[in-house]
């Protein structure tokens, strides 16, 4: 579209104000325009096509120039394919364009027959000058907001994988703990136990004891001051009252559970759970009033979990502070090597999708 204007008005003002012929005003329209277009893909061969199409423009037109170097609307254009490339191109070659482009001002105005001013040169320098210098500001702004952006994805990332291993630090602190008092024990449950064995089961609860020193050390280190070490980690058992809480919170919820509940391992029945709530908490910022489904499904071998929402009957407020919880997710899954979908849906809404392998366990 800015191709086709800029055309218009090249050969449209060329032909008005400086009785340039139609022939000669079209096809310098259409180099600008195709200088224009090719300004994203090819930025030297689109720089010299301007460069080309401004140079005839003035040859065809010194005659009305009226002391100007250029005839006014394909400096603009110039300006503009300048603008353009400067989006991609690097700096040195940025500035290289625009001192090949105050020379060729420099010699037409000492060659071109006329009156030609240096204020209409000043003018052609200047103004390619502007432009140049504005994209420039604009890459560096550009680039410190990917910069910035970048840097809070990161930290969130950092966060979140911290969260998830204080969170699994109960888990496997738990199962060491059971090693331990299990080896202690299993001596005493045989009647006159080898020695061999006696000193078998001393070394296995030596190791747990110290692998859970070791786990509470590294813990220190993960905790944080608001973090409370005595609330137990959740687990799918709290799915409704999950939902009991959001539905109290006015938001109506559906809640199927298909397939035979069952012990799960520990890892899995925690990241089930925090996958459900994140997944809950980002339908009710950002599709309010909408009814969500929440689907559990026990396979054989994977669980299946699966929360949409319909169409928000208002359209969500906009956050002040980009959000992580599709990361943090992505981030629980892929530790479980499982599958994660997200995305809207046909008919309106938003559905995630989560598949996670079971190891099977055995219920005590």
């Amino acid at each position: 579209m800015l191709a086709v204007f800029l055309a218009v008005i090249v050969w449209h003002v060329l032909v008005d104000d400086y009785g340039v012929r139609n022939v000669s005003a079209a096809t310098l329209g259409l180099a600008v325009a195709i200088s224009v277009v090719l300004s994203r893909f090819q930025a030297r061969l689109a720089w010299w096509l301007s460069l080309a199409a401004a140079v005839l423009s003035a040859v065809v037109s010194h005659d009305a120039l009226q002391g100007a170097v250029w005839p006014a609307p394909v400096l603009a254009a110039h300006a503009v394919v300048l603008a353009l490339v400067g989006f991609e191109a690097r700096v040195r070659l940025l500035v290289e364009m625009w001192v090949l482009t105050l020379m060729a001002g420099v010699a037409l105005w000492a060659l071109l027959p006329g009156e030609q001013t240096l204020i209409g040169l000043g003018d052609m320098s200047l103004l390619s000058g502007m432009a140049l210098t504005t994209v420039y500001a604009l890459r560096r702004a550009a680039l410190a907001d990917r910069r910035t952006k970048n840097e809070q994805a990161r930290s969130a990332l950092l966060a979140e994988r911290t969260r998830i291993a204080r969170e699994l630090h109960d888990v496997v602190a738990h199962h060491m703990s059971v090693v331990a008092v299990q080896a202690e024990a299993a001596p005493y449950r045989v009647p006159d136990p080898p020695p061999e064995l006696a000193r078998s089961f001393a070394t296995i609860r030596a190791s747990a004891v110290e692998a859970l020193t070791e786990l509470h050390r590294v813990l220190g280190l993960l905790r944080n001051d608001t973090s409370d070490e005595s609330s137990p980690q959740p687990t799918l058992d709290r799915l409704r009252e999950l939902v009991g809480r959001v539905e109290a919170a006015g938001t109506p919820v559906t809640l199927r559970i298909e397939g035979r509940r069952r012990s799960l391992p520990s890892g899995v029945e925690l990241s089930a759970y925090r996958i459900v709530q994140e997944a809950l908490s980002n339908a009710l910022q950002h599709a309010q009033g909408a009814e969500l489904q929440v689907q559990v499904t026990y396979g054989s071998d994977v669980l299946d979990l699966r929360v949409e929402n319909g169409q928000p009957a208002t359209p969500p407020r906009p956050s002040t502070r980009p959000g992580h919880g599709l990361l943090g997710m992505r981030e629980r899954v892929a530790m479980l090597n499982g599958e994660l979908t997200a995305g809207p849906r046909a008919g309106g809404g938003y559905a995630l999708t989560v598949r996670l392998p079971l190891v099977e366990t055995e219920d005590t």
